[in-house]
């Protein structure tokens, strides 16, 4: 990365206070950043900002103690994000070829600009898209569909039936497709169901590292487009996400659950089988959802209520020890007062 202020400036859409001809070499955050790199400040930060060793900063109006040079624009958090995908762009960059050590069946559609790592698996009647990205060591089944520009990291398993939008980045070693939880008991034994349904993944979708996305007996698992999925992520079988979800790390849904659109559930959220969470709905960390749940309404707590009584509840909980130890002290007094009644009573 090599760019001056002025260059900086056209990228983002800002204004230049200071030295437009300052070259940057990098981006990093405030505490981290020398004299050759940007970094930025919100609103919030621009008095912390002032000790920062940046040589430019993106900011969103000049502010006293400010001394390096200066980027003015309206959203710097986001600014930073368009020069740290350049960044990352750049960074990823490889040469489109296939490799000889990847594994690839005669029956397969590979569009262009491909390009596909050693001891990668692809088997027959698999369709790639134009300029995917297939790393070293993925596994891909039968009949799977990927679209265009898709990246599938080292250590990716796809299994067979599934279909992959366009744009949709996996990180490494997640399982696609692997099969759901289905046993009956039967005669004191566990029998398996066959796991035969599909797995979904529309646009635009991100998938972190370890994530398992299994596959129902019969029906799709579904996963909307835009969703992003954090690291260590577990979806049951037949479980249908929304448009625009965000998921933490941890998130395990079980078999049949539904999520709404531009939900966001945060670290180490869990939901029981078959319920629905609404749209624009929020679930704190650490909550467990044993019901469904309105839309656009936050939640907490275990079972999981409105965050505002799950707070209070917490709370709440830190007074019990003293509380216990008040109500013996009380519950000694009414014995002694009892005592004293019955005294006067005979």
């Amino acid at each position: 990365m090599h760019y001056t202020l002025a260059e900086i400036a056209a990228k983002i859409g800002g204004e230049v206070i200071g030295d437009k001809n300052f070259v940057i070499t990098g981006i990093n955050s405030l505490e981290v950043a020398n004299s050759s790199e940007i970094s930025f400040a919100e609103e919030k930060f621009l008095k912390q900002a002032t000790a920062s060793r940046a040589g430019a900063l993106l900011v969103p109006r000049k502010s006293e103690g400010l001394c390096q040079n200066l980027i003015i624009c309206a959203q710097p958090f986001q600014a930073a994000g368009l020069l740290m995908a350049e960044m990352d762009a750049a960074a990823q960059q490889v040469v489109h070829t296939i490799s000889e050590g990847a594994a690839i069946s005669n029956c397969v559609s590979l569009g262009e600009n491909l390009h596909i790592g050693p001891g990668a698996v692809i088997s027959e009647n698999t369709v790639i898209g134009d300029n995917c990205r297939i790393y070293a060591n993925t596994y891909i089944g039968k009949n799977v569909i990927i679209g265009s520009d898709c990246c599938i990291y080292p250590g990716v398993v796809i299994r067979e039936g599934c279909k992959i939008g366009d744009r949709v980045m996996i990180h490494p070693n997640s399982v696609i497709g692997s099969d759901g939880f289905g046993f009956l008991q039967i005669a004191d034994h566990n029998v398996k169901i066959p796991q035969i349904g599909q797995i979904i993944i529309e646009d635009d979708v991100e998938i972190g590292a370890l994530c398992t996305i299994n596959r129902a007996a019969l029906d799709k698992t579904i996963i909307g487009r835009g969703t992003k999925i954090d690291d260590h992520v577990h979806l049951g079988h037949g479980v249908h996400i929304g448009e625009e979800v965000i998921m933490c790390a941890q998130v395990g849904l079980a078999g049949g659950v539904r999520i709404g659109s531009q939900v966001m559930l945060g670290p180490r959220v869990g939901c029981v089988d078959h319920i629905t969470i609404g749209d624009r709905a929020r679930l704190m960390g650490g909550t467990q959802a044993a019901q469904s749940l309105t839309g656009g309404k936050d939640y907490g707590g275990t079972p999981a209520i409105p965050v505002r009584q799950s707070l209070r509840q917490m709370m709440a909980a830190t007074h019990l020890p003293k509380d216990r130890s008040r109500l013996a002290v009380l519950e000694k007094r009414v014995q002694e007062l009892e005592k004293k009644l019955a005294e006067k009573t005979d």
